[in-house]
């Protein structure tokens, strides 16, 4: 079994040994198109919850989420391929960057970074929102030539991100409401692509559908809080939510892969 097994990746090397886009050397960057859909489902978790009114506690609970549900599904997708209203979003979302270590294998990271603030001010309220992604994830990537230049490719992942969300709404009568939330979050994936090499001028670019399946878990911490003027009363309401998840996905992407041979055309 262990000289099959040594002969299985004798054979898978040697496919590589002319893939000149996927040799040792070559940088990678990767960016996203917007085209791709989703299914999470949330597998366990726990909740505590407490309420406090002028500081005395009214309400406190705790326990498993499956006193509520056994599960909870979450499909997403987005592939409107004319709109570009929010390109950054669409193209920099999960932007990575990789490095061919040996022929065929690529290590490389992906980024989640963004964020947005807000400010609608009328005769009534002002509303306040702030939002904050960072997230990082190291990829291991294996190339296989399949032929007229493309590859098949199969990646392993591990990825970790921090998402901060804050809603103020001020009330003109002097009332005002505040919810906060913090989420912190890991995952482990696998996937399967193929980089198709459709433009060869210099074969450097690359379209990359992808499909995958992870599992994940996280914390999200949560206070609501909310000030009655008239009442002078102040509501707190403090949550966290624990939870564990796995999902499928299939998304696209496109490449560019530059390098030695980039230069030597």
């Amino acid at each position: 079994m262990k000289n099959i097994f040594t002969l299985a990746i004798a054979a898978l090397l040697a496919l590589n040994l002319s893939a000149q886009k996927i040799e040792k050397g070559i940088w990678q960057i990767e960016i996203g198109t917007g085209l791709d859909l989703g299914f999470n489902w949330v597998t366990g978790g726990e909740f505590d919850e407490k309420i406090t009114s002028n500081g005395t506690i009214i309400s406190e609970a705790d326990g498993d989420w499956s006193d509520f549900y056994n599960s909870q599904t979450n499909f997403q997708y987005d592939l409107d391929a004319t709109n570009f209203d929010n390109w950054e979003d669409r193209f920099l979302k999960n932007v990575s960057l990789g490095y061919f270590v040996a022929d065929g294998f690529l290590i490389g990271l992906g980024l989640d970074l963004g964020g947005f603030n807000t400010n609608d001010d009328d005769t009534t309220m002002i509303n306040k929102l702030n939002n904050l992604t960072l997230g990082a994830t190291p990829k291991l990537r294996y190339y296989i030539e399949t032929g007229r230049g493309n590859a098949m490719f199969f990646e392993t992942s591990f990825g970790i991100g921090l998402t901060n969300n804050k809603n103020k709404i001020d009330q003109a009568n002097g009332d005002w409401s505040e919810d906060k939330s913090s989420t912190f979050g890991s995952n482990i994936g696998i996937a399967v692509g193929w980089s198709l090499f459709n433009f060869n001028s210099r074969e450097i670019f690359s379209v990359e559908p992808i499909i995958g399946f992870n599992i994940g878990s996280g914390t999200t911490n949560s206070t609501f809080t909310s000030y009655n003027k008239d009442e002078d009363i102040k509501n707190i309401e403090d949550r966290t939510d624990k939870f564990s998840s796995m999902g499928a996905y299939a998304k696209l992407k496109l490449a560019f892969y530059l390098g030695r041979h980039f230069w030597s055309h």
